[in-house]
């Protein structure tokens, strides 16, 4: 049946079926090409805020808090000499902006109990100390109903850590006044005591790589049907057209009607199958005047 549609159905029929098989296959294509981008997107995301809060501990421990103990020998006051309160406060106040990210200073026994490390983070600190040249580490996690990409990395105690956390007696009367004498002691130089980590949910790179495959998809059906309307004019103009007008002039010829010519345009293959029925025509005519000569004239 479909091999006695007309050539211009034939083509249009074939293109069709070639775009939607198409479709989807490119959809699929794009789609998993921009999904395996979602953790290089997040991954930059939560490494620059990890970097950022780093940057702040480091800033504090470096610059604030020896500039505290210039000004107040003998004292300690958490606000200006804690890294992890400090990095916490930011964090804070960053997630008043963006609410769906989450910073930790994670720790088995930490001093403000909402760095409780649970049970997955214990295992991120764990790593850390029994693979102590690791310096990050990253992955995808499910936390509720929520996916998040999170990443990692060790707190090395020194021996600027050893004030406040080495013994409840070395440590100042303000930290064990306000966090006890349990909380956070018993630091030895060099260990992993804790870990900076950072949860970017991969839900919103999820949407964004679902709406730009949607785009994508959606130019390319538009640039797809565009090429199809081209080469379908372009099969209509350049082959079916003259072939239909061959076949024309080839059943007025059949009809003896010699008047009618082989012509077209331009100077392609169908120039050159148009000058083979011409020449075609031509020996036809002189065949049949050969013969119409013979009838008349008889054989000498």
């Amino acid at each position: 049946m479909f091999l006695k549609k007309s050539l211009q159905i034939r083509f249009a029929v074939m293109l069709v079926i070639i775009f939607f098989i198409s479709l989807p296959l490119v959809g699929t294509a794009a789609y998993f090409v921009l999904n395996k981008n979602i953790e290089e997107a997040v991954f930059e995301q939560a490494t620059f805020f990890l970097s950022t809060m780093e940057t702040i501990r480091q800033h504090v421990g470096k610059v604030m808090r020896p500039a505290a103990q210039d000004n107040m020998p003998g004292k300690f006051d958490v606000r200006l000499m804690s890294t992890s309160y400090a990095a916490r406060g930011v964090a804070e106040r960053l997630k008043e902006k963006f609410p769906e990210y989450k910073f930790m200073h994670i720790s088995m026994n930490p001093r403000n109990a909402v760095n409780l490390a649970d049970n997955f983070e214990h295992g991120v600190i764990r790593y850390f100390a029994g693979n102590r040249q690791a310096t990050e580490s990253k992955g995808f996690i499910q936390k509720g109903n929520s996916e998040y990409f999170y990443v990692a990395k060790p707190v090395v105690s020194d021996e600027s850590c050893m004030q406040c956390h080495s013994t409840s007696a070395a440590a100042p009367k303000e930290v064990v006044a306000t966090y006890g004498e349990t909380a956070a002691f018993g630091w030895q130089p060099n260990q992993v005591v804790a870990a900076l980590i950072v949860y970017v949910p991969t839900e919103l790179a999820k949407t964004h790589a679902f709406k730009a495959m949607l785009t994508f998809m959606g130019l390319y059906a538009a640039v797809f049907l565009v090429i199809l309307f081209m080469i379908d004019k372009t099969i209509v103009n350049g082959i079916i057209k003259p072939i239909k007008a061959f076949a024309s002039t080839a059943e007025e010829i059949s009809k003896g009607n010699f008047e009618k010519d082989f012509s077209v345009t331009t100077n392609d293959e169908i120039k050159t199958l148009a000058d083979a029925f011409g020449r075609m025509k031509m020996s036809i005519i002189a065949s049949m005047n050969l013969i119409e000569k013979y009838r008349t004239k008889g054989p000498k």
